[in-house]
């Protein structure tokens, strides 16, 4: 019976202290905390879409599975997004801001040094950052197979902006010289490789008889890029005595 009396007495204080409070404030509370509950389960929604689409291709990835990854029912991911499409545009801008920024950060530092230097350093960068951020680029390879149907892979042309933005990157922080169809097939064909050799590596190291993402199968990354694009890059690179 006591302890009856003293959660009624506990209530009655609760509704007491919280009439003393101007309803403004206890409404202003209830929507911030509304608010950051949704800000946290799109953010989720968006993390688990994120691990799926790394793992499927757009076609073959499922609202249903993704809300499965996100520990939520797969009707409250089409609350905050209504269609696959719309989640799918959402995943590919955010990774491909990731992949961009990181590609901008790569070529800090490397002025001064020469062709060689510039892009171990450049190619290194690179390689760690796809063992430490492996979805965007196995997001990136998983979709850009279906170049016939835009249609096909919502958001599509955010890859190809993607690859045009890298090739403006990659002509403001380089002094090139030379034609600009040449300096466009090294810089494309250069991510092209890049992005397939680490984002499809199981394949790749699969042909090789190695692992991927061990230190042998990015030993080989390394040296076939600076194979491919070391000749090139010398011929289009000027100097600082032929400026």
């Amino acid at each position: 019976m006591k302890r009856e009396c003293g959660v009624k007495h506990i209530l009655t204080i609760g509704k007491i202290l919280l009439t003393a409070l101007p309803g403004p404030i206890i409404i202003a509370a209830m929507k911030n905390t509304g608010k950051t509950h949704k800000r946290e389960t799109r953010e989720a929604i968006i993390e688990a879409a994120i691990q799926v689409f790394s793992d499927y291709p757009y076609s073959s990835a499922s609202i249903r599975r993704i809300g499965k990854a996100a520990g939520i029912d797969h009707p409250l991911v089409n609350y905050y997004f209504p269609t696959k499409a719309a989640l799918f545009e959402e995943v590919l801008e955010t990774v491909t801001a990731v992949y961009y920024e990181a590609n901008i950060s790569w070529f800090e530092g490397l002025e001064g040094l020469d062709p060689e230097a510039g892009l171990s350093l450049y190619l290194d960068r690179f390689l760690d950052f796809a063992l430490k951020h492996p979805k965007p680029l196995r997001i990136i390879a998983l979709n850009l197979v279906p170049a016939q149907g835009l249609d096909i892979v919502p958001g599509y042309q955010r890859l190809q902006s993607l690859f045009t933005k890298m090739t403006r990157t990659f002509m403001t922080a380089a002094p090139l010289q030379g034609p600009r169809n040449s300096i466009e097939m090294l810089t494309t064909n250069f991510n092209t490789l890049a992005i397939n050799y680490l984002g499809a590596g199981a394949y790749y190291a699969g042909i090789l008889g190695m692992t991927p993402g061990s230190p042998e199968y990015l030993k080989w990354v390394k040296e076939s890029l600076t194979f491919m694009v070391l000749p090139v890059l010398k011929q289009l690179l000027v100097s600082d005595e032929e400026t």
